[in-house]
């Protein structure tokens, strides 16, 4: 599934503030907590200037189309720690580790920094996909933190 393939129609309904926003904290710095809208992640006038790579993408986690509110450049460094939907399949909750900024990630307990996210189900105008309503940074622990300093310790080996 590619965002490109959307019909117009969905591109503008997800583009709407009242309907679909993410709370995010990326994490980056420090504790900087806030929504954003889609309309700044997805294809239209807003993003016209943007790279490729920085307009968002979905991805296939586990058979799920999923899109995160992170630029297609992230995509190869995506990892999939945990995926639990929900019993009606109509959420998913999502644990990943994101080494896109690797310089940033110099030693194997880095691999203690990841993400979790929640997507909800859309299912208008013939489509049928997840789009996140929360990514927030999260600190790893237990199995999904060994997963990820496994990945790291590749990542720093290589």
């Amino acid at each position: 599934m590619k965002v490109a393939d959307l019909p117009r129609l969905v591109i503008e309904e997800l583009c709407q503030n009242e309907y679909w926003r993410i709370d995010i904290d990326p994490g980056l710095d420090a504790k900087h907590e806030f929504f954003m809208r889609w309309e700044y992640l997805l294809p239209n006038s807003r993003t016209a200037n943007y790279e490729e790579e920085e307009v968002a993408e979905f991805i296939n986690f586990g058979g799920y189309e999923l899109l995160l509110p992170l630029g297609r450049a992230h995509h190869p460094h995506m990892y999939l720690l945990r995926l639990n939907p929900s019993a009606d399949k109509n959420s998913l909750t999502l644990f990943l580790f994101d080494t896109y900024l690797s310089n940033w990630f110099t030693d194997v307990r880095d691999a203690r920094y990841g993400f979790l996210a929640v997507a909800e189900r859309y299912q208008n105008h013939g489509c049928n996909f997840y789009i996140a309503s929360y990514y927030h940074f999260s600190y790893l622990v237990g199995r999904e933190y060994e997963m990820a300093r496994e990945i790291m310790q590749q990542r720093l080996n290589s």
